[in-house]
């Protein structure tokens, strides 16, 4: 019943105003500069406060959209429908209760009226649509098509949003809808929590409780302008909206100076790490070896990290190991190593560093293209290849 009754009240906005038809933009068939991210915007509403949309197209031509009704409870209504391409500039959405098309300019999806014009101008600002840059992957390489076809996307392990939160310190993050929420958490310096709505609270670090019994972290903050109750589970998490896998689930329980009760919100969230580390390193420097005197088999030992499914592998000069690793911050924890059994003339190098990795827990950082790893007492120092 809920849907029945709102939904008038958006079908009222798109048959006002009118303006000039579609203008002609260059070929965006190249379809992950829609898919690449969600798109919001801050809708008008004769019957409430506006409406916060987000809309996520997919590959698979298919979308999912919300509409939140501000000042109406935060009533809400979630569709699902496909969408396609109706000239190089326009595209339609489709579902079973009802339509609307969307002209892309630029950067901006700019929604169209019932005779699919474009609202007046003193209008058209308000139905225009922008991507969360939080939602948006850094995208290596995509081939030009002809043809309207999904694409492959090639996406490096962080966004460029998530890279830059990493290098000024935040070391996890989390987001939800329903409404939208964003939470950062700097572990040594700071937590901060806020909505598109009015919630806004930071609160100095605190040292987080973990669960004997389970790998579930609480941490519980107090400060002028709210109070923060955050908990970290270890568990597959998908955004709902975005579609973006992470590995925790984060339940946050918030409360501002002036409320009396909690709000909780529920979302997904990950431990930031330096996107850098994900490539192939050679060894150049290590404590207590003397390369020019040591001949390996294999020749300098050399590291992969593939940060996408937390994995390494590598060499020492003789046989070949790999394992799982967790990134967090600016430390690696790897696990047993597993690796191949040759006998080589020259097993020093080799003991070494699976001595200095093996069940380690290892403190790395990256300048240019030198890595350098510290484990313990051992220092090493490895270039990227190019």
């Amino acid at each position: 019943m809920k849907k029945l009754i709102l939904l008038p009240v958006f079908i009222l906005l798109i048959i006002t105003g009118c303006s000039s038809g579609p203008e002609t933009v260059p070929d965006l068939k190249d379809i992950t500069f829609l898919t690449n991210g969600v798109w919001i915007g801050f809708l008008p509403c004769e019957e409430c406060e506006g409406i916060d949309y987000t809309v996520n197209f997919k590959d698979d031509y298919t979308f999912k959209q919300k509409f939140v009704y501000k000042g109406t409870d935060e009533e809400f209504i979630i569709d699902e429908g496909i969408w396609s391409f109706v000239s190089d500039s326009v595209i339609e959405l489709e579902s079973s209760d009802y339509g609307k098309m969307f002209l892309v300019s630029g950067k901006k999806l700019i929604m169209l009226n019932e005779y699919e014009e474009r609202f007046e101008p003193a209008l058209e600002d308000k139905y225009t649509l922008h991507k969360d840059p939080s939602t948006v992957k850094d995208i290596k390489e995509v081939g030009e098509t002809k043809d309207v076809k999904p694409v492959k996307e090639v996406v490096e392990t962080n966004s460029s949003s998530y890279q830059d939160k990493f290098l000024s310190g935040v070391d996890f993050i989390a987001i939800g809808s329903e409404p939208n929420w964003t939470l950062d958490l700097d572990l040594e310096k700071s937590m901060s929590f806020a909505t598109m709505d009015d919630i806004k609270i930071t609160t100095p670090a605190v040292e987080g409780i973990k669960a004997q019994d389970a790998d579930v972290t609480l941490y519980r903050a107090k400060t002028e302008s709210g109070e923060l109750v955050i908990t970290v589970i270890r568990e597959d998490c998908e955004e709902s909206m975005s579609g973006e896998k992470f590995t925790y689930k984060v339940r946050v329980e918030a409360k501002k100076s002036s409320d009396k009760n909690y709000k909780t919100f529920e979302g997904c969230g990950k431990y930031l790490s330096d996107s850098r580390l994900n490539d192939t390193w050679v060894m150049e420097e290590m404590t207590g070896i003397n390369f020019k005197k040591e001949k390996l088999q294999k020749g300098m030992p050399t590291f992969e990290f593939n940060l996408n499914e937390l994995k390494f592998s590598g060499h020492a000069g003789c046989n070949d190991f790999s394992g799982s690793i967790n990134v967090v911050g600016n430390k690696i924890t790897f696990a047993n190593l597993i690796g191949t059994l040759t006998s080589c003339p020259n097993m020093k190098v080799e003991k070494a560093v699976i001595e200095a990795l093996n069940q380690k827990t290892v403190t790395f950082s990256i300048d240019k293209t030198k890595l350098t790893l510290v484990s313990g007492k051992t220092k090493m120092v490895l270039k990227k290849v190019d």
